[in-house]
């Protein structure tokens, strides 16, 4: 599929979302509850956190967890514990919105998506409204840019079903629970909510703050 201009995509879904009735704001939150107990969480490999990186929380990880340099960690690490998170599927009636591209300042209301991938390029802002926007994603990930300014990252959650990696770049602020059980996940920007991959690697200047109290559904 060829790559859809911003306009067209988010035209097509915001029409989509309004003519089908399936996402409805203020829908469950689709990530599992355990994930959003820890700030990071490296599901069946190794947790790496590189020097000048931060974490305030807890972490896990399915093998070791490698603190390099001055690499802070405020909270418990639980090493050589798989989570055994499962991937989320898609749900039907997901609003499709194919190769996501945000380049500039984007509304997207609440609802189910999914994407081919999503892209969100520098100084590009995503806002959420009315409720709760979940996007599930079947390739890659790269995020540069702000999402979720200010919001509840309960607010935004990004559901990985495939193995590609997700980039969170230096520059980014993301706030927002990313859940990625069979992909690598490497922070390099700042996010503001949970992470949970296959292995997760917090680069020097990535931070992850955990927030508590997200609405789960079991």
């Amino acid at each position: 599929m060829s790559r859809r201009s911003l306009f067209v995509s988010l035209f097509l879904s915001v029409c989509a979302f309004a003519s089908s009735g399936v996402a409805q704001a203020g829908s469950v939150t689709a990530v599992p509850c355990f994930a959003k107990t820890k700030a990071v969480i490296a599901n069946t490999g190794q947790g790496t956190y590189n020097a000048n990186s931060t974490v305030q929380g807890d972490v896990q990880a399915g093998g070791a967890i490698v603190k390099n340099g001055n690499a802070v960690i405020t909270g418990t690490q639980k090493a050589n514990t798989p989570a055994g998170l499962a991937v989320v599927p898609v749900p039907t009636g997901a609003t499709n919105l194919g190769n996501f591209v945000v380049s500039g300042t984007v509304n997207l209301p609440a609802g189910n998506y999914v994407a081919s991938s999503f892209n969100m390029n520098g100084g590009a802002v995503l806002n959420v409204t009315g409720g709760v926007a979940q996007i599930w994603v079947t390739g890659s990930v790269a995020l540069t840019g702000t999402a979720n300014a200010g919001g509840d990252p309960t607010n935004l959650e990004l559901l990985v079903t495939s193995n590609q990696s997700v980039n969170v770049n230096s520059g980014a602020a993301i706030t927002a629970f990313i859940y990625a059980p069979a992909a690598p996940v490497i922070v390099s920007g700042a996010v503001t909510g949970s992470v949970v991959g296959s292995t997760t690697t917090i680069n020097s200047g990535g931070r992850v703050t955990f927030v508590s109290g997200a609405q789960c559904a079991n």
